[in-house]
């Protein structure tokens, strides 16, 4: 890949805007298993972070590097990565719709820098870039309420800063389980039990006594099966993991210690996408991942999905591969109509 990352000749300019790379897992992370397809499909690799992102007169520019990197092997059934497996090229100050396509791939939570990074990303031209996920659709979507679009698909879901009504709601369901509306990997999360002593003290602290919000939803009996991540493209389930708690943690996150175990996508699953898929559509989001419980929508991921790297070791599938070249067609079909 050279410094100059030109659009066309050999394949697509590909733009990931991701956390600092040195940070990333390659055996885990999404982000690396997107890298590694577009690299294996021809096409150009580029990486920058938001504090990199800036808009100069009306064009969104930022600091990208090229990235070769090494892919990742299945061993064993687990993803095994060199310990040196990338390399970057020297910093290069580009305009970002010189990219053919933008993914914005920084984790959460969605505070006020990320959100300057989506108004920048707003100056990107769509007639030339394709944006994975769209800026505007990343601000609409919180990923703990966007569900609440669609809500005979989850459980019975309350939002509430108010103590008292929370508690109410406690009782009245017998469990709950409570979830901050910005973090992310299971933090924060809390299981309710009206019989629990320390049930004040809990919703005054994860309110900061009633200031905030949090999401609050009945809990599910199945959640003891674990629960499932659905990867979605352009509203279609491509691939699912179950993820099952370990030890005394209840929270099926794999970020958190759960144990990921083969899954597959189900008839349910692909009524409960055709349900939902208007509503990403809508708002541009094509790369999404969804948690679900026994059926039930329980969380809406469009800011980083991750779990393709376990879905993949697990099932056989390349959904990096399917993402890519979802992005080839529309890239191809973007360049037709703009003939």
């Amino acid at each position: 890949m050279t410094d100059n990352m030109p659009r066309s000749g050999a394949g697509l300019a590909i733009l990931l805007i991701i956390d600092p790379i040195e940070t990333l897992q390659p055996a885990h992370d999404t982000s690396v298993a997107i890298m590694e397809s577009a690299q294996q499909r021809g096409h150009q690799v580029a990486v920058t972070t938001v504090r990199e992102l800036g808009i100069d007169g009306s064009k969104a520019v930022a600091t990208c590097r090229s990235v070769v990197v090494e892919p990742a092997v299945i061993e064993h059934g687990r993803w095994v990565a060199v310990d040196h497996w990338y390399r970057q090229g020297p910093p290069v100050h580009r305009a970002l719709d010189e990219f053919d396509v933008v993914l914005m791939r920084t984790d959460p939570p969605v505070d006020d820098s990320y959100l300057r990074a989506t108004f920048i990303l707003d100056a990107v031209d769509a007639r030339k870039t394709l944006m994975i996920n769209s800026p505007a659709g990343l601000r609409n979507a919180n990923e703990k309420l966007f569900g609440l679009r669609v809500p005979e698909l989850g459980p019975p879901t309350f939002l509430s800063a108010d103590k008292d009504a929370i508690i109410d709601r406690v009782r009245r369901w017998g469990k709950a389980v409570l979830k901050p509306t910005d973090a992310m990997a299971g933090r924060g999360i809390l299981v309710l039990d009206p019989a629990d002593v320390n049930l004040h003290s809990i919703i005054e602290g994860a309110t900061t006594r009633g200031r905030h919000q949090v999401v609050v939803q009945q809990w599910l009996a199945a959640a003891i099966d674990g629960d499932r991540r659905i990867i979605l493209i352009d509203g279609q389930p491509i691939g699912s993991v179950r993820r099952v708690a370990l030890g005394d943690d209840f929270r099926c996150n794999m970020a958190a210690g759960a144990a990921t175990v083969p899954d597959t996508v189900s008839d349910e699953d692909r009524a409960l996408c055709a349900a939902l898929a208007p509503h990403l559509a809508e708002h541009g989001l094509i790369f999404v991942g969804i948690d679900v419980i026994g059926g039930k929508l329980t969380e809406i991921n469009v800011t980083s999905p991750t779990g393709v790297r376990e879905i993949d070791a697990l099932t056989g599938t390349d959904i990096a591969s399917e993402l890519i070249a979802w992005a080839e067609t529309a890239c191809a079909d973007r360049l037709e109509a703009n003939a």
